[in-house]
């Protein structure tokens, strides 16, 4: 029994109710035929002609389905998240990706989108040789890829949607110490490595945003600027005796810590990345992750009495991202905690009397 509804337009002054009859936005239908569950849209804008066409599938007559081929909905997907806009590093992305699922479609004679069943996507997952948590993220461009294929009509469900995730087993990262700190400062090789780190450990920047930090960005002790991945304004005063070491630097392109020519994020993040890594080896300290530069930050702040707000306005971050990594280095909650601790041990304490 199909059930009819429409798919209301964000602009309609109906669109909380579903079943609206008298507006004029798409009509839908969905529910389960022989089995097997259907859902897709009537191509009309009328109950009435929606639900004579209801009436024709339940009995028997099949939907008409468009022949959209892989290759051509790769292409429509792709330019739209160029007119979004996406960075370049997410782009690449889900070009690689959809170029991938090409190439498996190919090998396997599949041409047209609806050839594509979960059994399909399964096996083009199978052949990924990533870690669980790229997996992860591949598995959600490539959901993200058929929703669009849904959305533009071309195919009735996800193929991707049900395929699980695999588990993900997150290692907290702990704050560098201080001791770990002057370690790391002392394998720097010159002025530029030394700079970079203390960048990282003062201004909680992520490497990516350090990376090509300018000169522009730099007005008297402060830096102004905007993170990459979420678009946020921050604001950080830097020690003196960074700001003078930062002008003594040449900054080529007006880029402090560039390294050759590229100015692609990707490039210069992943060449000091390395150089982090290597300091880290030398100096003994593990795990040798540049983003426990950021988690010494904010771990200190908050341990200092700085507020969640305070805390989420230096990183970039919402607050309650602050709450969920930086929890347990909040003064005050840890201060309440312990209060409540101590009065069960007060209890304790009168039973062993």
């Amino acid at each position: 029994m199909l059930t009819l509804w429409r798919r209301h337009k964000s602009t309609c002054p109906h669109k909380d109710d579903r079943y609206f009859r008298k507006c004029r936005c798409g009509m839908w239908a969905e529910g389960t035929i022989e089995g097997r569950y259907l859902r897709r849209s009537l191509k009309t804008r009328s109950w009435e002609r929606a639900t004579e066409l209801a009436r024709e599938i339940e009995g028997g007559k099949k939907p008409e389905s468009k022949s959209i081929s892989i290759e051509h909905a790769r292409k429509v997907f792709i330019s739209d998240c160029e007119s979004r806009n996406l960075n370049r590093s997410t782009l690449g992305k889900y070009k690689r990706l959809s170029a991938s699922l090409s190439r498996f479609a190919e090998l396997g004679g599949h041409l047209y989108l609806t050839e594509l069943t979960p059994e399909a996507v399964r096996a083009f997952r199978a052949g990924w040789k990533l870690s669980p948590r790229t997996a992860s993220k591949q598995l959600e461009r490539l959901r993200s890829f058929f929703l669009f294929c849904v959305e533009n009509e071309w195919l009735q469900k996800n193929p991707a949607k049900s395929i699980k995730a695999p588990q993900v087993k997150v290692a907290p990262r702990l704050p560098f110490t201080e001791a770990e700190v002057q370690k790391i400062l002392a394998k720097a090789k010159n002025d530029r490595e030394l700079a970079f780190v203390l960048i990282l450990r003062h201004s909680g920047l992520r490497i990516g945003d350090a990376s090509l930090l300018k000169s522009a960005h730099l007005t008297d002790n402060r830096l102004y600027i905007y993170t990459t991945k979420a678009g946020t304004p921050v604001s950080i005063l830097l020690p003196e005796s960074l700001v003078s070491l930062l002008k003594k630097l040449p900054a080529p392109g007006g880029y402090f810590f560039l390294r050759g020519e590229s100015v692609a994020m990707h490039t210069t993040a992943d060449l000091w990345r390395r150089t982090i890594k290597r300091m880290c080896k030398d100096a003994e300290v593990a795990p040798d992750h540049p983003h426990r530069f950021r988690h010494t930050l904010a771990a200190d702040l908050l341990m200092k009495g700085a507020s969640v707000e305070d805390v989420a306005a230096i990183l970039g971050n919402s607050p309650q991202v602050v709450i969920k990594h930086y929890s347990q280095w909040i003064k005050g909650r840890q201060e309440r905690l312990d209060s409540f601790l101590e009065q069960t041990w007060q209890k304790a304490l009168v039973r062993v009397k």
